[in-house]
């Protein structure tokens, strides 16, 4: 059934016709259609590409398959963020739900349009909704074998029809794409991981900035604790090449900047990242309170015990502790720290890190973590030695543990360090 739904995505070429419009221009836009399947190169992907981008409406089709679910997976920030930038993340978050939908529906039509066994399309039947710009059409796909009945719901839009709904064999293809992502919906995991699943990827992207214009903070990513309001928030997207990056530096105000991501830790238990060090704190120890500070940290938020105090871990890069180090600060409710870089020898290099979130977690936090996680901090901090840090944060990704025994998990930092123009 799946690759009957997928095959159903060949009748876009049809749409350059209005319904106004003469049989012959109908004709000929079969026709052209039934060439191109005949061909013995019919290249798919150029074709996919362009019928897709002209003529079906990507955000109807797929605010009809995911409906209210961006918003829904977005809640935890409605009490951090103002009405008007809840809705503008909304807005923007829907946008690349939008983008990862257009980029399934390429990726399968290109494998189904080079496929032989199909090799004709014909229009059954056409028509216009005399009260409003909305139309049906029906067209037969045929096959070696056999036919498929393709019902469109239309939309004329600028004078053209774009397609806003699709259904095959009376299967709807946007709640096919629903149901791939189902179980991810009702847990409310964040939209990376949808994208993942749309992807068919072994890992979630849980950020790598890019969606953020240059010299801004994302707006995902803020000072969500209340000792941190009102002070200056020195995080800004950067770019190295063609690869963006969080640029982050501390004189003294010690901010950590927060992101609600939600994913299962137990299905996406290794995490990776880029990172790079460029100024750090002297003396910098953390076991110590009077010199607790990070040129680099990254906190992964698991979840709350029952006194609301978060469960989690933060990962450092730090001025005097030995790598492979793990510890916590003598302090009510401090974090478990692990130290994975140290010191001065790789200060000014983009490094590959990857570590295993539930082996870490059953190490120090005891047990599996819980299902859902709460989220991501960074932090780059120099206020306990009063004086200067400075790191840059890129593509932070969990993976499934079978791309770790599969070896699927590479330094994908290796193209930072081509690019990269730091002076360092």
């Amino acid at each position: 059934m799946i690759n009957s739904l997928k095959t159903a995505l060949l009748f876009f070429a049809l749409i350059t016709v209005d319904v106004s419009a003469q049989p012959q221009r109908l004709t000929e836009a079969i026709g052209q259609l039934h060439q191109q399947l005949q061909q013995p190169d019919r290249q798919g992907a150029h074709l996919a590409t362009q019928l897709i981008d002209q003529w079906i409406d990507i955000p109807s089709f797929t605010q009809d398959a995911f409906s209210s679910y961006v918003e829904q997976s977005l809640t935890s920030y409605e009490e951090v963020l103002s009405e008007e930038a809840f809705t503008q993340l909304v807005s923007a978050e829907e946008e690349r739900l939008a983008r990862a939908v257009r980029d399934r529906l390429v990726r399968d039509l290109s494998y189904h349009l080079n496929r032989p066994s199909l090799y004709g399309v014909e229009l059954r039947d056409l028509r216009a909704e005399a009260s409003g710009p909305e139309g049906t059409a029906q067209l037969a796909l045929i096959e070696h074998g056999g036919e498929r009945t393709v019902e469109l719901e239309l939309i004329a839009r600028a004078g053209d029809w774009r397609i806003v709904r699709i259904a095959l064999d009376k299967i709807d293809l946007g709640q096919y794409y629903h149901s791939l992502c189902s179980d991810l919906i009702t847990q409310r995991y964040s939209l990376p991981v949808v994208i993942s699943r749309l992807g068919e990827v072994p890992y979630v992207v849980l950020d790598d900035f890019s969606s953020t214009p240059i010299g801004q903070t994302p707006a995902d990513w803020g000072s969500w604790r209340d000792k941190d309001r009102g002070k200056p928030l020195l995080y800004r997207v950067q770019t190295s090449g063609e690869h963006t990056y969080m640029a982050a530096q501390d004189s003294g105000y010690s901010v950590i900047l927060g992101k609600f991501v939600h994913w299962n830790p137990r299905e996406y238990p290794i995490m990776t990242w880029c990172w790079r060090a460029n100024a750090l704190p002297p003396g910098g120890n953390e076991f110590l309170n009077h010199a607790n500070d990070s040129a680099a940290g990254i906190y992964v938020i698991f979840s709350q015990n029952w006194l609301h105090v978060p469960k989690q871990l933060k990962y450092v890069w730090s001025s005097t502790l030995p790598e492979g180090t793990i510890g916590r600060r003598d302090k009510l409710f401090r974090p478990w720290f692990f130290v994975l870089e140290s010191g001065e020898e790789n200060r000014g290099k983009w490094t590959f890190e990857m570590v295993d979130l539930v082996r870490d977690h059953r190490h120090k936090l005891g047990g599996v973590p819980a299902e859902r996680t709460i989220g991501l901090g960074l932090l780059t901090d120099a206020n306990s030695t009063h004086s200067y840090a400075e790191a840059d944060y890129a593509d932070l990704r969990v993976w499934k543990r079978e791309a770790l025994e599969r070896r699927q998990i590479v330094d994908h930092c290796a193209t930072l360090r081509s690019s990269s123009s730091h002076g360092y």
